[in-house]
């Protein structure tokens, strides 16, 4: 173990100690454990090739957007919900190649109110969408109300 790793393990033995807000031997080991865990977990399973190369300027304007988005269509859920919708299963295709971009983007179809992913297969996605009454099922409507922007906006992030 180098030095790094033991200032690691360190730094996240006194989070764990500060979040169980009670000192004893037994937080101390456990403590130590749960960050080594997490370090071994980290090194394993934690793509650090793919994280260094994202462009995190892009990522953060991403987040700000779909924070917009979970908003706006918040009130288009209320909206429907008031004046009475349907409910639909729709595949959805994605122009995205990146797969840690497509699961971004299912989730993040998840994250906005209205819509939540069932399956995710290469480049379709299969999600459960109230709609409005009013909408057809079309592949357009489905695609533009469901993916919004958000397909857009890591299309930026992926080139």
């Amino acid at each position: 173990m180098n030095r790094h790793r033991i200032y690691d393990v360190i730094v996240l033995t006194l989070v764990w100690i500060i979040l169980r807000e009670y000192f004893s031997v037994f937080t101390v080991v456990a403590g130590i454990g749960v960050s080594i865990g997490c370090i071994w977990f980290y090194h394993k399973y934690i793509p650090l090739k793919e994280i260094l190369k994202a462009n995190y300027l892009k990522l953060f304007l991403y987040f700000l957007y779909l924070i917009g988005q979970v908003y706006y269509a918040g009130f288009f859920v209320i909206k429907v919900i008031l004046t009475g919708g349907k409910v639909d299963i729709v595949d959805v295709k994605t122009k995205l190649t990146d797969e840690t971009l497509r699961v971004m983007l299912a989730d993040s179809i998840t994250l906005t109110p209205g819509s939540i992913l069932l399956d995710l297969k290469g480049d379709t996605l299969t999600l459960l969408w109230l709609r409005e009454k009013s909408d057809m099922r079309d592949k357009s409507v489905a695609d533009n109300v469901l993916k919004g922007g958000l397909e857009d906006q890591l299309l930026k992030v992926q080139k």
